[in-house]
């Protein structure tokens, strides 16, 4: 596994909403000419039943996402292009990154979820800006004309999927059946159908690095700043390694910069590690839970706990709250998460040969029966 070099205290988003859509539109084809792959992320109304969402048999959870799809609406669009450079003589990888976060508005009536938006609320999204700024859009292909010149969010996925390039997501079935049913098409009503539209529409291969994580790398935790985090600290012990860089805006009007170097701030406490939140990355007490959310400090035990383990002393401490996980939105939204999967799903590949486009379409449904019986969601 390659490590990662980097350095993530300031990291540039391109801000993109509807009065500068048109002047950062060629940035956007342009990053995506150059991509290796790209990372997708969404931020929706809400998701509905959350148990219904995470039935076991693939179809029966398929129809339930569907329906979300089509009562609820995306907020935001995240895209993260990583572009390869060349490579030194000691076979380290040189990677450019542009990341956009476009604000979106769905044109019709949609259900919006008061939990989803208060979540929403607390990790910094502007709902102020999304109404009085989001980029105008219509679901489905009925009244989303992606054949014309004027930039919209239809014809923007239409030139990702025309590219035939990776792409990354991290626990992405629902941001799957999002993304193809407001701005691709009608959803279809079989799995089968939809499964077979995705592997034609990514011919490039579909990465989910929460799937890498727990079948491909056997993390002992797959929520994804712990990833991200493992792979970091690989660096002052394996290489080859990979560099990222960032591209040096002019025009900073339209870029907010990002601190994602550090981890949660529930730091390293005398009570101990939070088992709920080391295991899933999310907790019931949030910034509130008196044990230590640190993700370097639960990487550290997680690591003195594998070499003890036939010891039945536990270093772990556990809070109160119910048994549910799901993995949390990072402080900074989707800006940590687009950038993490792509650097995560980059250092899986950095060793290993590319799938055949072939492989899509049975990568997904072995994703989806992979995580059937876990509960978790973003």
């Amino acid at each position: 596994m390659a490590a990662i070099d980097l350095d993530l205290s300031r990291v540039p988003v391109v801000d993109v909403h509807k009065k500068n859509f048109t002047q950062i539109w060629p940035s956007l084809i342009g990053a995506l000419d150059s991509a290796l792959f790209v990372a997708v992320d969404v931020e929706m109304s809400g998701l509905g039943n959350r148990k219904k969402l995470m039935a076991k048999d693939i179809d029966d959870r398929y129809a339930e996402i569907s329906k979300s799809a089509e009562t609820r609406s995306i907020l935001s669009l995240g895209l993260s292009c990583f572009e390869t450079k060349e490579a030194n003589g000691d076979s380290d990888t040189f990677c450019n990154v542009q990341t956009f976060n476009l604000t979106v508005l769905c044109g019709e009536e949609y259900v919006v979820e008061p939990s989803s938006l208060e979540f929403l609320v607390q990790h910094g999204f502007d709902f102020n800006k999304q109404y009085s700024l989001g980029i105008p859009y219509f679901p489905g292909n009925d009244r989303n004309d992606k054949t014309v010149e004027s930039p919209s969010i239809g014809r923007l996925v239409s030139e990702l999927v025309r590219r035939s390039k990776p792409l990354v997501i991290h626990n992405g079935l629902v941001d799957l059946v999002f993304l193809y049913h407001h701005f691709y098409a009608k959803l279809p009503s079989r799995l089968s159908v939809f499964l077979a539209d995705l592997s034609e529409m990514f011919s490039g291969g579909i990465y989910d690095t929460k799937y890498l994580a727990e079948f491909a790398m056997r993390h002992p935790a797959s929520y994804l700043e712990y990833v991200f985090r493992k792979q970091q600290q690989l660096n002052d012990s394996r290489s080859p390694k990979i560099h990222v860089s960032f591209p040096n805006y002019v025009d900073l009007s339209n870029v907010e910069y990002r601190d994602l170097s550090k981890s949660n701030p529930n730091g390293l406490t005398v009570s101990g590690i939070c088992e709920r939140y080391a295991n899933h990355g999310w907790c019931p007490k949030g910034h509130r839970c008196e044990l230590s959310h640190d993700v370097s400090a639960i990487i550290q035990v997680k690591q003195m706990n594998s070499r003890r383990k036939r010891r039945k002393k536990r270093t772990w401490a556990e809070c109160d709250g119910n048994d549910e996980s799901r993995e949390p939105l990072q402080d900074d939204g989707s800006y940590f998460e687009l950038f993490a999967n792509h650097t995560i799903c980059k250092s899986y590949m950095f060793e290993r040969q590319r799938p055949t486009a072939s492989c899509s379409e049975e990568f997904v449904c072995n994703h989806i029966e992979a995580t059937s019986g876990s509960s978790g969601l973003k």
